[in-house]
């Protein structure tokens, strides 16, 4: 089953989020977020659609923007 699933955490330098993008168990892809240069709203739109592209499906509990 292709996959991916939306991470977040806060750091000393500041808040990091990144997509992940597994299939079969294995992590295939990774997509992280440039916080400098794009909001929350835009990270996910842009991630949710490339990995959409590749036949990936959201995971059971994420949602999209």
């Amino acid at each position: 089953m292709k996959t991916y699933r939306f991470y977040c955490r806060s750091t000393r330098r500041g808040f990091t989020q990144w997509a992940v993008a597994v299939e079969d168990g294995q992590e295939v892809c990774r997509i992280d977020r440039d916080v400098h240069m794009e909001t929350v709203r835009q990270f996910r739109e842009r991630a949710a659609q490339e990995l959409e592209a590749k036949g990936f499906a959201p995971a059971p509990g994420q949602y999209t923007l």
